[in-house]
């Protein structure tokens, strides 16, 4: 069979299954990759990838061993720099490297949106101990919500309702 491109999926949950699903009735040749065996979308995906993708220089080995036409970002955990690294040496990453360093680190996504582009957004601060989560609060007031610049589905959110 005559594949139309090669695609490296990094990570393979749910929403990935549904990636390789409508790629692969376009014709592409799909590698998922993820940190576990049998990932949603590595039981519909041609080839799959057991690795961190936290882990820079397995990230790489992947990239070079498949050589794809496009490498496409599903997970938020991800080394965003090798994807950068790998953009620069000539592979394309979609939407981009750029694209999936902001929107995988909130906090950077929020700056561009609120300070660059002028975008409205919820009132918020940054927060790296719990005086500065204190001082937030007195400023935005309660209740409010305190996310993890760098998560996935929701995980470490929590939601503060009282002092």
């Amino acid at each position: 069979m005559t594949y139309t491109k090669k695609i490296l999926l990094l990570g393979s949950g749910e929403l990935g299954r549904e990636f390789v699903i409508s790629a692969k009735r376009l014709g592409a040749y799909v590698i998922a990759c993820d940190a576990y065996d049998n990932a949603p979308a590595m039981q519909v995906a041609d080839a799959r990838e057991i690795f961190s993708m936290l882990d820079g220089a397995k990230l790489r080995t992947a990239i070079a061993k498949h050589q794809p036409d496009l490498i496409v970002p599903e997970v938020e955990a991800i080394r965003t720099e090798i994807l950068a690294d790998m953009e620069a040496e000539g592979f394309h990453v979609v939407p981009s490297a750029r694209a999936t360093q902001l929107t995988m680190n909130r906090d950077a996504i929020r700056d561009v949106a609120a300070k660059e582009l002028g975008l409205t957004t919820s009132r918020y601060h940054y927060a790296e101990s719990f005086d500065e989560v204190a001082s937030a609060a007195d400023d935005i007031g309660l209740p409010l919500v305190i996310k993890p610049v760098m998560s996935s589905s929701g995980k470490g959110q929590s939601k503060v309702d009282s002092a």
